[in-house]
C-alpha cells in the first residue's frame, strides 16, 4: 500500500514539474514571437481529443504573417509550423474555410478561437482608450 502512496506521490510532482517547464516554455515563445508582431492565440481544449493551440503572428492589416500549432495530450507536444492561413487576414477565417482546408475539428476550433480571442482584445484596448481619454 505505501509503494502505491509513494509511486502517486511522485507522479503528481513529475507533472508538476513537467507542467511548470511547458507553461514557462510556451511562455518565452510568445515572447519571441511578439519581436516578429502582434500574437493571436487561440486554444481548443481537449477532453476526448487532443488539445490543440494555435498561434499567428499577425502585421498591422491583421494579416496572418506565420502559423504555429501545438497539439497533443501530454506536456511533451511541442510548436510546429501551421501555415494553412498565411496571408490571410484574421477577419477572413470562417468555419466554412476551415472546412476547405481540411483540418481537424480541434484545429478549426483553435482556429477560430484565435479570431474571436483577438477581437475581444481590440474591443477592450478600444474600451480602455474611450475611458482614458474622458
Amino acid at each position: 500500500m505505501g509503494y502505491f502512496i509513494a509511486l502517486a506521490v511522485f507522479v503528481w510532482i513529475a507533472q508538476t514539474v513537467l507542467g511548470f517547464r511547458q507553461f514557462k516554455k510556451f511562455n518565452n515563445h510568445i515572447k519571441k514571437l511578439r519581436r516578429e508582431g502582434r500574437v493571436a492565440i487561440g486554444r481548443a481544449r481537449g477532453y476526448f481529443a487532443s488539445g490543440v493551440l494555435v498561434l499567428f503572428i499577425i502585421d498591422d492589416e491583421c494579416r496572418i504573417i506565420r502559423g504555429e500549432i501545438m497539439e497533443g495530450r501530454t506536456v511533451f507536444a511541442g510548436f510546429k509550423p501551421f501555415n494553412h492561413f498565411n496571408g490571410l487576414t484574421l477577419f477572413e477565417l470562417s468555419d466554412d474555410l476551415c472546412k476547405s482546408m481540411k483540418i481537424s475539428m480541434q484545429q478549426a476550433i483553435a482556429v477560430m478561437s484565435a479570431q474571436k480571442e483577438y477581437e475581444s482584445y481590440k474591443l477592450m484596448k478600444t474600451e480602455e482608450n474611450l475611458a482614458g481619454s474622458c
